[in-house]
């Protein structure tokens, strides 16, 4: 069909999906902002508007990891053992 007809407030327009020629008021405004023909116009789909769940909130007071201390362990000595203890704290965890 030939869209180079005179309607008085008509105008010539392309539809932005397939390109073909059609008269301004034979196409409309899709979701995605192009105007379309009816053959390509659809509504936009139910999964856009799905939303995700707010994430769990931060908690509401902490306090800060406390500081490393060495434990010394006394015990009693019979002269058949070594004596020295090695500590292990995590800065020199790897040294052992």
């Amino acid at each position: 069909m030939k869209h180079n007809y005179f309607i008085p407030g008509e105008w010539n327009a392309i539809c932005d999906s397939c390109g073909r020629k059609f008269k301004a008021s034979q196409l409309q405004k899709r979701w995605d902002g192009f105007m379309v023909c009816s053959e390509d116009w659809e509504p936009r789909h139910i999964a856009d508007f799905i939303k995700a769940p707010n994430p769990e909130k931060a908690i509401p007071w902490s306090r800060p990891e406390s500081a490393d201390r060495e434990i010394v362990v006394p015990y009693v000595n019979d002269g058949t053992q070594d004596t020295t203890i090695p500590v292990v704290t995590p800065g020199n965890a790897g040294g052992l």
